[in-house]
Formats: C-alpha cells, sequence, structure tokens
C-alpha cells in the first residue's frame, strides 16, 4: 500500500507540473537573488530584508551554487515524503494504529492544495515539512531536545509564523508534569503573552498593515479607505479599524477572516480543482470528533493550540488569495482528523 500511495504522489505531482509548472517566479525569484547575493559575499540582505526567511534561503544554497536553482524541487519533493512518514509516525504514536498512521501521510502526500506548493520555490512546502519533522521529535522524549532545539531554531527562521509553531508545541510538552491548574493557567498565559507580543511587534512595513486597517479579509480585495492610517503595529491597524467601523462590524470582520483560513476552494480554481480540494472539508468535522475522543491526549492539545494561536492572528490580521496560510496547518488537522477512528 505504502509503495501505492507514494506512485500516486508522483502522478499527482506530475498533473500538477503540466498544469502549472514549476514556480520560481516573483517571491521566489527575490530568495534565489538573496542566496546569489550570499554566494558573492554579500550578506546584507540575508541579515536584513529576508532574514526571516533566512532558513528557506541557506536551502537553496547549494542548488543556486550549482546554477540549477530548480533542482530545489527534487529535494523538496524527497523532504516531503519525510515528512508524510514522520506524521504518519506521530499519528500512530496517538492512535495506536499502523494503519492510520498510513492514512496520516497518504493524506499529506495526496492533498492537492499541499502539493501544488512543492513545485515552488516558495517556503511553504520547506516550512510546513520543517515544522512536521519538529512535532514529530518533539513528541519522542528528552533523548532527541537537542535535535529538537535546532529544529525548532531553524523553523523561526524560514517564516516569521514559526514562532506561532514553535513555542506553543514546546509549552505544551514543559508542562505536561505541572498539576493541572498551573499547567493551564500557565498556558493561558504564555499564549496570551504570545500573541500580544506578535501584535504589538513594532516598524511593520505600511503595505503589511494597509490590509489589516482597511479590513480585508483577503489582502489587496475589498476593505474601506485606509489612507489616514500611519500605524506601525498590527495593534495600531486594529485601533484604526475599530474606530473606522465599530465593534460589531470589526467582529464580523475577524470572524470572516478566521473562517477564510480554512477554505479549501478559490473562484479562481477550476470546478475540478475546488471538488478535489473540497473533499478534503471533510477533515474538518473529523478532527473535532477526534480531539474531543481524545480531548485528554497532550499531544493532540499541543496541536491544536498551534490551530488555535494561527486562526487567532490570521483574524487579527487577514488571509491570502492562495490558501498559503492554511498549507501548514493542514497536517495538524489530519492527525486528529485520523484519531476519530480510535475507540477510546
Amino acid at each position: 500500500m505504502r509503495w501505492l500511495i507514494l506512485v500516486l504522489h508522483l502522478v499527482l505531482l506530475g498533473v500538477l507540473f503540466v498544469h502549472q509548472g514549476i514556480l520560481d517566479d516573483k517571491e521566489a525569484a527575490k530568495y534565489i537573488g538573496c542566496a546569489e547575493a550570499v554566494l558573492q559575499g554579500d550578506l546584507s540582505d540575508l541579515t536584513g530584508n529576508y532574514l526571516k526567511y533566512a532558513g528557506y534561503v541557506l536551502f537553496l544554497l547549494p542548488f543556486v551554487a550549482v546554477g540549477l536553482p530548480q533542482l530545489a524541487i527534487l529535494a523538496q519533493v524527497l523532504l516531503g515524503i519525510f515528512a508524510a512518514l514522520a506524521l504518519g509516525r506521530l499519528t500512530v504514536r496517538i492512535s495506536g494504529s499502523r494503519m492510520l498512521g498510513g492514512l496520516s501521510s497518504a493524506l499529506l502526500l495526496l492533498c492537492p492544495l499541499i502539493q501544488s506548493w512543492t513545485l515552488a520555490l516558495y517556503t511553504e512546502h520547506f516550512f510546513l515539512c520543517m515544522s512536521v519533522l519538529f512535532l514529530e521529535r518533539l513528541e519522542r522524549g528528552p533523548r532527541n531536545y537537542s535535535m529538537t532545539a535546532v529544529l525548532g531554531a531553524f523553523i523561526l527562521l524560514i517564516r516569521p509564523v514559526g514562532v506561532m509553531f514553535v513555542v506553543p508545541a514546546l509549552l505544551w510538552k514543559w508542562t505536561v508534569p505541572r498539576p493541572a491548574m498551573t499547567r493551564v493557567s500557565m498556558r493561558v498565559a504564555a499564549v496570551a503573552f504570545l500573541l500580544g507580543a506578535v501584535i504589538a511587534v513594532p516598524r511593520i512595513a505600511a503595505p503589511q498593515l494597509e490590509p489589516i486597517a482597511a479590513g480585508q479579509v483577503i489582502a489587496g480585495v475589498g476593505g474601506i479607505d485606509a489612507s489616514g492610517f500611519d500605524g506601525a503595529t498590527i495593534l495600531d491597524a486594529q485601533r484604526y479599524l475599530l474606530q473606522q467601523v465599530g465593534v460589531r462590524e470589526w467582529a464580523g470582520i475577524t470572524w470572516k477572516r478566521a473562517v477564510s483560513l480554512f477554505t479549501l476552494s478559490r473562484p479562481y480554481f477550476s470546478v475540478a480543482h475546488n471538488v478535489v480540494n473540497g473533499s478534503f472539508y471533510l477533515l474538518y468535522p473529523l478532527a473535532l470528533i477526534g480531539l474531543w475522543r481524545s480531548r485528554n491526549d497532550e499531544r493532540l492539545g499541543s496541536l491544536f493550540a498551534i490551530l488555535l494561536v494561527n486562526t487567532i492572528l490570521i483574524g487579527l490580521t487577514h488571509d491570502e488569495w492562495s490558501g498559503r496560510f492554511l498549507v501548514p496547518l493542514i497536517p495538524l488537522v489530519i492527525v486528529p482528523a485520523c484519531c476519530a477512528f480510535v475507540r477510546r
């Protein structure tokens, strides 16, 4: 069965390649350009504009060095397979079922929304793979903490949102031995502090804040006139939006943004594409069932915490037209969805 899934995975990648090719333009071109500058001894971009994505730039270095950055796609395909196997191992340890472990691996490898990013020299697929490897190693136990620490630190340098994966996961793991009331209090306080710190980060570029201040659900689409906004933090943008539209409409916008994060279909996708992606909506009710049936399992609690803080963050910022913010969260939905079939 594992070989059949692998063959189907490669067929899916082949279909996507025919449809979209390799995406190495726009944002990808910037990462490639930064890698070229590093190879020429210029680290100003790496330590400046691209410090928050330095992990991916470093990943691209050997491929850019030989003049074939597109070869990184092959590395991403292999890394995706390793990540799928790691997700399967994590599911087996939580569910106790090898069959469900194989199912979670298959769902990751056969999800078009994920695999379309395998063929892109963007950070999304690489970040997904590294976060899955990190979470699987963290769950193994103290013997793997050194490698886990390295992976966690590296994830923080792939995408800024890495902090929303690493911190909740470590927090849940480290507070497990605490008494119940202390554990809950520490977790609530730490998550609140994390979200507060993120929305208060200063000197965020105006183009990143304007969609928030304008109340756009999807960045660049609709919203109010935010020409009077001159803040420098997400909190500033939220204050501006709240002043302009009032509490009721602000709450509605926040809700729409959070719901948009989990929307798998897009109006610009073909009917077939939307039908295939739409089949993964079944994961959502199954994940809720799995979380409820295994509500005392700290490992699933950790995954839910990561989903929750990322959902709140999108609710306070905006979604993207391509659904790219959802991609690294899908594995965290797959695991509890598979656990819905576990008898407790």
